[in-house]
């Protein structure tokens, strides 16, 4: 009886000792948990010290900074391209307003073997963008159907968007864009300029560009040409033959004489890689909703940096929202099913564009073709891959279940009537 019950003592002993063994075998070989911290700096783009973009960026990193102990540099560059490769390259965190088309595209000056579409997300709105053709006060013209044949206007030379901008308000006033006189302009921080030296009879004004504060105080004075679909909905259907990817609305804030007018209307948002460390975006969103008070006034577009203006982004945007992003929304209940499947097919769209643009590439290099912007076999190759893939056109408010444009079709007609400098 005495040896049984040493038996039995024995076996729980060994029983005990095992399960102790095995939970500090777990507990050695559990990994330690890592606090996440955040980076030590943050690279972040501008066009310019003039832009919108600048003034915003400044007015909300210098409190994120103090209150994060990052360190944060703007840099400023003029070559869109060049902004571009940096935040795809990784070695920046964000741009604003968007990836611009003529990257997305690639189109001539653009399709260069670093260059060309990549895999974008947008993380916050950066601001309203209210957008008219501009010209001086005394210059007599008054209304966008004042524009005639011959005049001289003055049109972007680095990216489309303000090209097709400025062709879009020669549609609204029913003039053949060919039968003005385009003046070359590098950078759009030099618009107002070149209206007060009267370089150009009209140009494109953005609300909240600084530069417009020195026309108006001129003798010359700052006149908005009115957008209103209401009044002339022909001129705004022919307005958006040149430019899909806008609505209209009556502009707030910028400049004193923008408020009240009639213009075209966007939310341009701040973008970086999808495969941006989310948690990284997850607590900058959280930090820009929670200290929205603190940055709201710094600058006109500070207070557009909002959580319902991120949703109307995904809403009708091309560019999908970040992971990052979508868990904020999702955490404050902002996030639905119909969101998540509008995102993905925009994941989808955009990565045809980037696969299909590589793509490319390995077939330009087994050719012997040289992969260079200023190369006209590449980029006529190029073209016609667009057209054969039938590679979609990217628009706002693009949707599972929606007839999607053909790039091929717009982009043809676009690339016949753009201005070759």
């Amino acid at each position: 009886m005495t040896k049984r019950i040493l038996l039995i003592l024995l076996a729980l002993s060994l029983v005990v000792s095992l399960v102790a063994f095995a939970a500090c075998a777990e507990e050695e070989e559990a990994p330690p948990v890592e606090e996440w911290q955040w980076p030590e700096r943050l690279l972040v783009t501008a066009m310019s010290t003039q832009s919108p973009i600048y003034g915003s960026l400044v007015a909300w990193t210098t409190p994120w900074s103090k209150d994060t102990g990052v360190t944060v540099r703007v840099i400023t560059e003029a070559d869109s391209r060049l902004q571009q490769v940096w935040v795809k390259e990784g070695r920046f965190f964000t741009l604003g307003p968007h990836q611009n088309r003529s990257m997305l595209y690639a189109i001539k000056g653009f399709a260069g073997r670093d260059w060309g579409p990549w895999l974008s997300s947008i993380w916050m709105p950066c601001g309203v963008s209210y957008w008219a053709p501009t010209v001086l006060a005394d210059s007599g013209i008054e209304t966008i159907n004042d524009l005639k044949p011959g005049m001289k206007g003055i049109l972007i030379t680095q990216a489309e968007e303000p090209q097709q901008s400025m062709y879009a308000f020669c549609g609204w006033a029913n003039v053949n864009p060919e039968d003005i006189q385009w003046v070359p302009l590098g950078a759009i921080a030099q618009m107002a300029r070149f209206l007060m030296d009267g370089k150009g009879d009209f140009g494109l004004g953005y609300h909240t560009t600084p530069t417009w504060y020195e026309v108006e105080a001129s003798p010359h004075g700052l006149r908005w040409l009115e957008l209103d679909p209401e009044k002339d909905p022909e001129g705004a259907q022919r307005f958006l033959e040149w430019y899909p990817w806008v609505g209209f609305g009556t502009c707030t804030g910028g400049v004193p004489t923008a408020e009240g007018v009639k213009m075209a209307l966007s939310i341009p948002p701040y973008i970086t890689r999808f495969d941006t460390d989310a948690e990284l975006v997850y607590r900058m969103v959280k930090w820009i909703d929670e200290n929205y008070d603190r940055f709201k006034d710094g600058s006109p577009w500070c207070s557009t940096m909002t959580m319902d203006n991120l949703v109307e982004l995904a809403v009708h945007h091309y560019e999908p929202i970040h992971d990052g992003s979508v868990r904020y929304l999702e955490e404050i209940g902002l996030w639905t099913e119909e969101l998540e499947a509008r995102r993905q097919y925009n994941v989808e769209l955009l990565t045809k564009w980037v696969d299909g643009y590589q793509d490319a590439i390995n077939q330009a290099d087994e050719k012997g073709l040289t992969v260079d912007p200023d190369n006209d076999e590449w980029q006529e190759f190029w073209d016609n891959y667009k057209r054969d893939q039938e590679l979609p056109l990217l628009v706002n408010y693009q949707a599972p279940g929606k007839e999607q444009p053909s790039f091929f079709d717009f982009y043809a007609e676009w690339e016949q009537a753009r201005p070759q400098w």
